[in-house]
């Protein structure tokens, strides 16, 4: 199995998978004109991985790091279900540390951090750029 690469445009963010590290990166800027679609080989690459990796347990622990700029309402749905997914492979004894960075001068995106946390009941590390 491959890491998964997808680069960013102006209103799409980068996404990098990477299996060596089982670190999952979401970077930049997240406002898809339909979110589903642009995050549909995401979704498809954790079902393949949860089947691949997770499942023989070839692992113990996955990161999961949000480095978003912005992100619009539908991309907070999608981080939701991200989340959801990943709370499912936690139940399967899987580690999942996610890491939420945020400029230090914006405090909305540390609070929409806190609250997406706070709603997905998983601890977050918050982490100032």
């Amino acid at each position: 199995m491959n890491s998964l690469k997808i680069e960013s445009t102006a209103i799409t963010p980068e996404i990098n998978f990477d299996i060596d590290n089982n670190t999952l990166s979401l970077l930049k800027v997240s406002k898809p004109e339909n979110a589903i679609e642009f995050y549909k080989p995401l979704f498809d690459f954790i079902d393949r991985f949860e089947t691949d990796v997770v499942k023989p347990k070839q692992i113990d622990q996955i990161t999961v790091e949000f480095k978003f700029d912005y992100f619009n309402t539908s991309s907070a749905k999608i981080i939701h279900q991200l989340l959801t997914k990943f709370k499912k492979i936690s139940r399967m004894g899987i580690k999942i540390d996610v890491n939420w960075y945020y400029p230090d001068d914006d405090e909305d995106m540390l609070e929409d951090g806190q609250m997406i946390s706070e709603a997905q009941g998983m601890p977050f590390n918050y982490i100032a750029l």
